[in-house]
């Protein structure tokens, strides 16, 4: 169980030191890094399920983007003097088995589909965006330069942003 002060704490009475700053950037870090990893075969497999022209291009599109983001996260190990850490995903596999069985397995037609996958896919740059600004403000504290982070969130953005319009174009 972990341990509970005695009286609240507001966050200016909070100090980290910061050996434990570098291990909460590098968890965060690796479950970025592992859950990317596993959007990989779940971009395959809803790119051949959409039936949407638009849609399939822009999943690929966030696959080219993905890979991207996995070299440069490789590149941010180098220089911290790090390397990728197995961790636990189970969130990520968990939304995506739901979206797999929402999508497919519930016998929805394609106009159906496409809609949910939109859904879900809004739904994963959306926890993207939150994860690069936790690294982008760990990386500050710790003294890291965090420019290195602002591409991928940009670009998590940026697909967030037209997953959306695809989406409203979609449905009305």
């Amino acid at each position: 169980m972990a341990d509970t002060p005695d009286a609240a704490l507001s966050p200016k009475d909070v100090k980290f030191e910061n050996n434990h700053l570098k291990k909460m950037f590098l968890e965060h870090l690796n479950s970025v890094y592992f859950g990317k990893q596993h959007l990989f075969d779940f971009f395959n497999e809803i790119e051949t399920i959409a039936s949407l022209k638009q849609l399939k291009l822009a999943i690929d599109e966030l696959r080219t983007d993905t890979n991207n983001q996995v070299l440069l996260m490789d590149e941010i190990y180098k220089a911290i003097q790090s390397v990728p850490a197995k961790i636990s995903i189970l969130g990520m596999k968990a939304m995506t088995l739901e979206a797999y069985l929402s999508v497919i397995k519930t016998g929805k037609t394609p106009v159906e589909r496409d809609v949910f996958i939109l859904f879900y896919l809004q739904i994963i740059e959306g926890i993207e965006i939150t994860y690069f600004k936790v690294l982008k403000n760990l990386a500050k504290s710790i003294g890291y330069s965090n420019t290195f982070l602002d591409q991928p969130f940009d670009t998590a953005v940026e697909n967030k942003i037209l997953f959306e319009a695809i989406y409203k174009e979609y449905i009305s």
